[in-house]
């Protein structure tokens, strides 16, 4: 049965859709199609069901004098029939090779259990009627033998049925109870875009309502559960059910569908926040972006307080945070209404989402945005977030200061020596000192020659990155990075030189972060010193010694260099300052210049004095080379007279 139920569906559809260029007159396609006048046909099965229940208009012969009768009107409404494909079997929940008391217990449990849900009196009647005949032609043996060799042979035109236009809603009301969700809401929405009589249009659009509900059921019966799709039938449901009905339409049923879409809507908005961030799902992740918006505005403040699916509001922060982009997250901060006050880990959540979008799009001006955060939720003495569990975050259940987000802070702008000072790496006293902080520090410190603990510093943020910031966005989760990405950057690079002062030099400080964070780089900078000082033990280079101090001074010493005091302020209109502001880090970029300079004229003076050297030696092989078949040839004669002389001695007679 199941596939005659598909099969009759199908071969339905066609016949409520008009062709695409009578889209006009649907109306009138739609009357032509489904009225019983004319030429259209029905089995004599659906004619039995027509005229058993007085379906059909009255059958008394008409006065034979046509001459005094009269002219025929027009079709009344009532008259107006709309073709269904009505199958027995189906709409009384029974299967085929149940006996005649099986169709009778059928029938008896759908008349028993009527729709609890507000159709009119003539809905129901029409509901009943459309069940006892399908119950009184199945359970008649011969009626059912021949019902089902019209099955066998043509099933379309068996159980496709002309309904009368006033039993329309007792046909919709059983085919949804049959499982016919699809074709309910077919003919539901091609019979609401016609004025329909107020009580007619509150019984289909109940039907439609119904339909809907059962869309959404199956849809979380599936494993897993497609809590999308529930969704968006449900709402479709609970729309249709308050605009094209009344206020008062199936109250009871509004009140479950909302009470259930509360319940699910928080799994749904994580699901939608699930899709992938291609262009082809941007429109399905807004919907979820403005459900968080709903759900959190809506509940408040507080941070327990239920949500629904049993998640508290943190909770569900949490797990929709994982889903979202830093982008995401700062836009839903900032957002955010006044008078909802924002929990402490979302202000953790966004400040760590400005040091991402800091770090991954090259904005350094936004470190400033997240370090004020890290600021207020210092002085908020806020209890312990539980943000990563890494090895350098055991703070032993104490309250969170925030130093280590405040010095990787600093570091991210350059600021090494407020960066030791957050830390309490100088100062054994320090109120922010973290032993096991300290020990990572020094741990990945061992090979510093300069003792300012800047690889131990880099190793951390790093680690900082990858292990607390990158994990909770959904587009760094699986991101690879170098420190001298960021760095080495130009933008960065500018910004970092508006915050030069007199006697400081974050500049200095980033090439060397740099320098450690990229090996490439490392090597690269390795080989220039070792080239040099290779060349030295060959040549003598003057000055040669002092530049190499210098270019090591540049690059790598930055511990002992005083640190900017201004703070800085993140945005355009700081490009502003003044001159002078601004002279110092130039001073120090043309000293900088000037080394590299010295050093690249250096080499250059070693690889002539190489060159010329090569030349004079490859100009005494030559000279060596031309005397040498001069010395060659004198010596033959000379051998050769010998050893004449001697065979003269030999032979001479005794």
């Amino acid at each position: 049965m199941e596939a005659l139920t598909h099969l009759s569906i199908f071969t339905y559809i066609p016949r409520l859709s008009p062709p695409p260029g009578a889209a006009k007159n649907r109306h009138h396609k739609l009357h032509a199609a489904s009225t019983s006048s004319g030429g259209v046909t029905s089995s004599k099965w659906a004619d039995r069901l027509l005229a058993d229940f007085q379906f059909l208009p009255s059958t008394t012969p008409e006065p034979t004098d046509m001459r005094i009768s009269p002219p025929p009107s027009l079709p009344s409404l009532p008259e107006r029939h709309i073709s269904m494909p009505l199958d027995f079997y189906r709409l009384l929940g029974a299967e085929s090779h149940f006996l005649g008391d099986g169709i009778r217990r059928a029938y008896d449990a759908r008349v028993s259990k009527p729709p609890q849900y507000g159709y009119s009196d003539e809905a129901l009647i029409s509901r009943r009627q459309i069940l006892q005949a399908a119950c009184e032609t199945l359970a008649n043996p011969s009626s059912r033998r021949e019902y089902n060799q019209g099955l066998a042979e043509d099933e379309f035109d068996t159980i496709l049925t002309q309904v009368p236009w006033d039993k329309v809603p007792g046909a919709l009301s059983v085919l949804q109870e049959a499982g016919e969700t699809e074709l309910v809401l077919q003919i539901g929405e091609s019979l609401l875009k016609e004025r329909l009589p107020k009580s007619f249009k509150q019984d289909v659009v109940l039907a439609m309502a119904l339909a809907y509900v059962d869309l959404s059921r199956d849809a979380m019966a599936v494993t897993p559960p497609d809590v999308i799709r529930g969704c968006e039938v449900l709402e479709r449901a609970l729309k249709l059910l308050q605009e094209e009905g009344a206020s008062n339409l199936a109250p009871d049923l509004q009140a479950q569908i909302d009470e259930t879409l509360e319940e699910i809507n928080p799994c749904c908005v994580l699901e939608l926040l699930a899709l992938p961030l291609d262009d082809e799902f941007r429109t399905k992740r807004a919907e979820g972006l403005q459900g968080v918006r709903n759900i959190l505005w809506a509940v408040g403040g507080g941070g327990a307080a239920a949500v629904g699916g049993g998640y508290t509001r943190e909770n569900f922060m949490n797990e929709a945070f994982l889903l979202m982009t830093a982008a995401e997250q700062v836009d839903l901060f900032a957002s955010t209404p006044s008078n909802i006050p924002a929990e402490s880990f979302e202000v953790y959540g966004v400040a760590l989402a400005l040091v991402s979008q800091a770090f991954v799009g090259k904005k350094p001006h936004l470190i400033q945005d997240a370090d004020n955060l890290f600021q207020q939720l210092q002085q908020t003495k806020v209890p312990a977030l539980g943000s990563s569990s890494s090895v350098y975050t055991v703070r032993e259940n104490r309250e969170i200061d925030f130093a280590l987000e405040r010095g990787l802070c600093s570091l991210l702008v350059g600021e090494v020596d407020d960066c030791r000072t957050w830390l309490g790496l100088d100062d054994v006293n320090s109120p922010y000192r973290d032993p096991s902080i300290v020990t990572f520090v020094i741990e990945h410190s061992k090979d510093d020659n300069e003792n300012d603990l800047l690889p131990g510093l880099c190793k951390l943020l790093e680690t900082w990155l990858m292990e607390v910031v990158f994990p909770r966005f959904r587009e760094t989760q699986e991101i690879r990075f170098k420190l001298v990405d960021y760095y080495d950057d130009p933008t960065v690079l500018r910004y970092l030189q508006r915050l030069e002062g007199v006697g400081s030099s974050p500049l200095a400080a980033a090439a060397a972060i740099a320098r450690i964070g990229a090996e490439a780089t490392a090597v690269l900078d390795n080989v220039k010193v070792s080239a040099i000082l290779a060349l030295q033990k060959v040549f003598p280079l003057g000055h040669g010694e002092k530049n190499i101090r210098l270019y090591e001074e540049n690059w790598v010493k930055n511990d002992e260099l005083p640190i900017a005091g201004a703070e800085p302020g993140g945005h355009d209109d700081q490009e502003d300052d003044s001159a002078s502001a601004i002279d110092p880090p130039v001073k120090n970029f043309s000293d900088d210049l000037k080394q590299q300079e010295i050093i690249t004229d250096n080499i250059k003076d070693a690889t002539v004095k190489i060159m010329c050297a090569g030349v004079a030696v490859g100009f005494l092989t030559l000279v060596g080379l031309k005397f040498i078949p001069y010395k060659y040839d004198s010596s033959i004669p000379r051998k050769e007279s010998g050893a004449a002389m001697a065979s003269d001695v030999v032979n001479r007679p005794q």
